[in-house]
């Protein structure tokens, strides 16, 4: 995938990743929205920053059986070796759904992506999520998902997005990997959208209902 984040001059920039973009913006794009109504984000969820360099795309890796300390380890070795071995083909369940330690880094994989990743301890959990809807935008001619936080949530984000430019955040339910686009702004606002080229309505539905926990 790839991602851009602007803020509202809409500067756009590309990374690998989850084929989205994502921006923040002080006023929000005109967009239909859907139907759905705003809720908190669940509790399952969270924001990892995700570690550079550590990743590994696609297969089933060793297939190796993974231990939750082996997965949430803070030896970069044993990292390593947990990314090699993990299962991320698609259709791959995940044992630890739901139930890893977020005050640890994880070992996990993408939802559609099947890519094995690193990832740091949770700094923003998904209850400071406010809001996801899915819409469609006039102006860019695709489906969007807008992401807004709290006001606790938008200073983390903003401090996050202030310190990590060029580095990765991962949004993570269940354990596995949603989205995790490069942060190439600082967003200050708690206004986030994402977008995808082949974004379609139910993708982007789907999407949103993820982020909100439906």
């Amino acid at each position: 995938m790839r991602f851009a984040v602007f803020v509202s001059a809409f500067a756009l920039l590309t990374s690998a990743g989850c084929g989205a973009v994502v921006a923040g913006q002080a006023v929000p794009a005109p967009v239909a929205p859907s139907s759905a109504a705003p809720v908190s984000g669940p509790e399952s969820a969270g924001f990892r920053k995700v570690v550079a360099g550590a990743s590994r795309v696609g297969g089933a890796g060793t297939g190796a059986p993974l231990s939750q300390a082996e997965r949430q380890s803070w030896d970069p070795a044993q990292q390593t070796a947990a990314v090699r071995a993990i299962d991320c083909a698609p259709g791959s369940s995940d044992p630890l759904a739901g139930h890893d330690d977020r005050s640890l880094p994880l070992v996990t994989c993408g939802q559609t992506d099947n890519t094995a990743y690193v990832l740091e301890p949770e700094f923003l959990p998904g209850s400071e999520v406010t809001d996801a809807t899915a819409g469609y935008d006039q102006q860019r001619g695709q489906w969007v998902v807008n992401l807004t936080f709290n006001a606790e949530g938008t200073k983390i984000w903003a401090d996050f997005t202030s310190k990590n430019t060029g580095q990765q955040a991962a949004f993570v339910v269940d354990s596995q990997v949603v989205f995790a686009p490069n942060i190439q702004v600082a967003i200050l606002d708690g206004i986030t959208q994402i977008t995808d080229s082949k974004f379609t309505e139910q993708r982007a539905r789907e999407l949103a209902r993820k982020i909100r926990g439906g």
